[in-house]
C-alpha cells in the first residue's frame, strides 16, 4: 500500500509536528531504566505511530507493537507484555526494544480497569523504553496515564503542508495530477496525512491512466441524504463513494442518524448498531494492516446498517463531539436511574425529576462522600464528571 511503502525512515522525513516530534527524539535519546514512558496524543494520520518507528529506527531500537484496545484484559496484557519485563534475558543484553502500545484510550474506563491498572504498574517497572498513542486527548479514564508520563500533542497537520507533500509523492509515483485535484485533496483530508495519501493512492489507480477530474471523488454536503434515501443497495454502494468524509467520518455520520431516528424500529435499530460495530472492528484491522481494499467490506457493512430504514442525517449544525457527549452522558444518566430505583424502590421519573439533583448537589460539596458513593456503586470518573454536571449552580 502506499502509506506502508513511502513511509518515512527518519524522524525528520515526516511533515507537520515540528515540536512533539523533537520532543520525541529528545525522550528517546535521554531514556534510561526509570525514565517515563512517553504518550502521543492526537486524532488518526497525524503521524504518531510513524514517529515512534522513525525514531526507534534512527536510535536502533526494534519495536515490539501492540494494540491496546485488542489486549485489554490484564491477563492478555500479562501474557504478551510480562515477559518484556524480563527482556534482558529473555532478549539478549545486547538487544535493544522499545514497547509500542497503540490505541490506549481503546481500554474503556469500566469494564477494562484491570488492564489499566496493569499498564500503569508495567510502565513503572519497565527495563525498555514505552511509547503509547492514544486518538483522544480528553479522556478521564487516561489521566492516570498521563501523570505517569511525557504527554506530546499531535494535531491535524496543515492543509499547504499535505498539500506540498502530496505533490512531492505524486512526483516519487510519476503521476502529472492537476494541483486543483491535489488541492481537493488536502482540503478534503482535514489534517490527517494517513487518509490524504490513500485518496491519493485510490484516485491514480482507478483513473488507469486517464484524464484525471475531481468532480468525480468529491461530494456535496447533500451526499449522505442521496445514499440514505437510494432506492437500491447497488445505487448506495455507487453513491458511497461520493460521500466526501473520511471512513471514522462515516461511521460517525450513519451512527448518528440511526440513534437519533425517531421511526426506526428497536429491532431494526439494534441490527442497525450491530452492523456499524462492525465496520467500526474492521476499520481498525485497516488501520493496524494498512489494506485500505477492504473498504469495500466497511462500505457495505454501514450500508446494510441504513439502507431502507427510512433514515434522514442527523442535525449537522450541533458538532459531532457535542453529540457524542451528549450521548455518552446520556448513558450515565440511565444508569444512575436504574440503579438508585432500585435502591430506594420509586419510580425512574422521581429520581431523574426529585432525587437525583439533591443528590448530586450533596456529593459535590461532599468530596468524601462522593468518593464513598462511586466505590460502592462500583462507578469511575465518567460518572463522577456527570453527576458534577447534574448538580445545580446554586
Amino acid at each position: 500500500m502506499l502509506v506502508e511503502s513511502l513511509r518515512p525512515k527518519k524522524i525528520s522525513a515526516l511533515v507537520g509536528n515540528e515540536n512533539p516530534r523533537l520532543e520525541l527524539v529528545k525522550w528517546l535519546r535521554s531514556w534510561k531504566v526509570g525514565s517515563k514512558p512517553v504518550l502521543l496524543e492526537g486524532p488518526p494520520g497525524v503521524g504518531k505511530s510513524t514517529s515512534v518507528y522513525a525514531v526507534a529506527e534512527e536510535f536502533g531500537y526494534s519495536v515490539i507493537e501492540y494494540n491496546a484496545s485488542d489486549v485489554r484484559t490484564k491477563k492478555k496484557l500479562a501474557e504478551v507484555i510480562g515477559p518484556i519485563l524480563e527482556n534482558s534475558s529473555v532478549f539478549g543484553a545486547t538487544d535493544k526494544f522499545l514497547l509500542f502500545l497503540d490505541e490506549i484510550d481503546g481500554l474503556s474506563g469500566r469494564q477494562d480497569f484491570a488492564g489499566m491498572d496493569y499498564i500503569l504498574q508495567f510502565i513503572e517497572e519497565a527495563s525498555i523504553p514505552v511509547a503509547m498513542a492514544s486518538n483522544s486527548e480528553d479522556d478521564p479514564k487516561l489521566r492516570k496515564i498521563q501523570q505517569k508520563s511525557k504527554v506530546l500533542h499531535f494535531k491535524p497537520v496543515d492543509e499547504d503542508l499535505i498539500f506540498i507533500y502530496l505533490k512531492a509523492m505524486s512526483k516519487r509515483m510519476e503521476e502529472r495530477l492537476p494541483d486543483s485535484l491535489v488541492r481537493r485533496i488536502s482540503e478534503n483530508a482535514k489534517g490527517d496525512v494517513r487518509f490524504a495519501l490513500n485518496l491519493l493512492q485510490t484516485i491514480t489507480s482507478e483513473s488507469s491512466g486517464a484524464t484525471y477530474s475531481d468532480k468525480q471523488f468529491f461530494s456535496t454536503d447533500a451526499a449522505l441524504d442521496s445514499i440514505l434515501s437510494s432506492t437500491s443497495f447497488d445505487e448506495a454502494l455507487y453513491k458511497m463513494r461520493d460521500f466526501d468524509a473520511a471512513p471514522i467520518d462515516r461511521i460517525r455520520a450513519i451512527y448518528a442518524s440511526v440513534v437519533s431516528s425517531k421511526t426506526i424500529s428497536e429491532e431494526d435499530r439494534a441490527a442497525s448498531l450491530k452492523m456499524i460495530s462492525l465496520a467500526d472492528i474492521l476499520l481498525r484491522r485497516i488501520n493496524r494492516s494498512q489494506n485500505w481494499r477492504l473498504l469495500r467490506y466497511f462500505d457495505k457493512y454501514l450500508l446494510l446498517a441504513s439502507i431502507g430504514k427510512g433514515l434522514k442525517p442527523s442535525d449537522s449544525a450541533i458538532p459531532w463531539n457535542l453529540r457524542l457527549a451528549i450521548w455518552n452522558d446520556g448513558k450515565i444518566v440511565k444508569e444512575f436511574l436504574q440503579d438508585l430505583s432500585k435502591q430506594m424502590h420509586v419510580g425512574r421519573g422521581a429520581i431523574a425529576s426529585y432525587y437525583l439533583p439533591y443528590l448530586s448537589f450533596y456529593l459535590k460539596h461532599r468530596p468524601s462522600e462522593m468518593q464513598r458513593f462511586l466505590q460502592r456503586e462500583n462507578y469511575d470518573d465518567p460518572e463522577r464528571r456527570v453527576m458534577l454536571k447534574i448538580a445545580p449552580h446554586i
